[in-house]
């Protein structure tokens, strides 16, 4: 990392244009002032769009738009060269090119996790319109790991340093999945062709939880018709293979997530994320979720006392990003700069904001 470890990337001038782009949907928003709220809301399909610089611009021609003196861009993709990609989706980023094309003068890009792993200080946990409580003990204090199955499957510890936070971005959706249990009576046969090497994204996100109800469906001799995780989660209370679906891919995620929670000794809670975990909240409930969350012997014990939550505020990386503008110096995470004095100069640097 340049800017040297532990570094401060300077701010960024408001107005700020926050982007939240992934996979499927890219959500827009203004920060015209630190003081104020982000608005206005546009959120578009990211298939609807060539790259990052049209679709800034279709957003910058709608009336309510202030015009942006810099963008604050959270991207599901790897942030760590030149070039930023999706990784589902054929969009790249490179914030030199985006300032120059949208006549801005910094550009910093982050993974989108970074915002949701920031919005954890400023979620009020007693509040259900930002964070619904699923299971575990009681609030503590240590590192909070935010998990969250969508397009794809992300996550990111939160982890006090001091004063401060280190927000430590992963790609642990890319590691290998598989059973390990004598009782794991999935078709994990019928998911590994599909796929090729089966990670934990290939099965908990939204394409994942299509693939398993295939592989489901197949293994009961049931076809399925399904083309999008939403059209099995409408059935699921009501159809036997989109039930048992949920219910396997509820323990999976509770496996994953306190995988998670052993790597990064998530003391301070696991809070899930993304677009499908606030529609199967009572699934999370039940005994399944937990019981796959907690069985990591020796350790179930601690387990038992992480507290889980889901967060239900509706445009929770938005707010992250408003809130890392606002009071960045608190945190600590890997960024791509771009300013405008340094457009000559080679390719952004990598720098450790905060």
């Amino acid at each position: 990392m340049n800017a040297g470890a532990g570094g401060r990337a300077a701010m960024l001038p408001c107005p700020v244009l926050l982007a939240d782009i992934g996979g499927t949907y890219v959500r827009f928003a203004v920060l015209a002032d630190p003081a104020q709220a982000p608005s206005p809301l546009w959120k578009v399909e990211t298939a609807d769009f060539t790259g990052p610089t049209a679709a800034i611009r279709a957003y910058g021609d709608r009336r309510a738009t202030i015009r942006p003196r810099s963008a604050f861009l959270a991207v599901a993709g790897k942030v760590d060269g030149a070039i930023t990609r999706l990784t589902n989706a054929p969009w790249q980023f490179d914030p030199c090119e985006i300032g120059k094309a949208i006549g801005l003068d910094a550009v910093r890009l982050v993974n989108d996790y970074v915002p949701l792993a920031a919005v954890l200080t400023v979620l009020d946990e007693a509040a259900p319109a930002d964070l619904v409580r699923i299971g575990g003990g009681a609030e503590r204090t240590g590192t909070r790991l935010v998990i969250g199955p969508g397009t794809g499957l992300g996550a990111a510890a939160l982890i006090p340093a001091g004063d401060r936070f280190l927000i430590q971005t992963t790609e642990a959706g890319h590691i290998g999945f598989g059973p390990c249990a004598r009782d794991d009576d999935l078709p994990w046969s019928g998911l590994l062709p599909a796929v090729g090497r089966l990670t934990a994204e290939a099965v908990l996100s939204g394409p994942g939880l299509v693939r398993l109800a295939r592989a489901t469906g197949a293994a009961r001799g049931l076809p399925t018709a399904w083309e999008a995780p939403s059209e099995i989660l409408t059935v699921a209370g009501t159809d036997a293979v989109a039930g048992e679906t949920v219910r396997h891919f509820t323990h999976l995620l509770g496996r994953f997530a306190g995988d998670m929670a052993l790597v990064f000794s998530a003391t301070g809670g696991v809070v899930l994320a993304g677009g499908i975990a606030p529609r199967i909240i009572a699934a999370l409930r039940t005994p399944g979720f937990h019981a796959a969350f907690e069985d990591k012997s020796p350790f179930r014990d601690a387990m038992r006392g992480i507290p889980r939550f889901v967060i239900s505020r509706p445009e929770p990386s938005i707010d992250g990003l408003a809130t890392l503008v606002r009071d960045g110096a608190r945190f600590l995470f890997p960024s791509r700069d771009w300013r405008r004095v340094e457009a000559d100069q080679g390719p952004p640097a990598l720098a450790t904001a905060g």
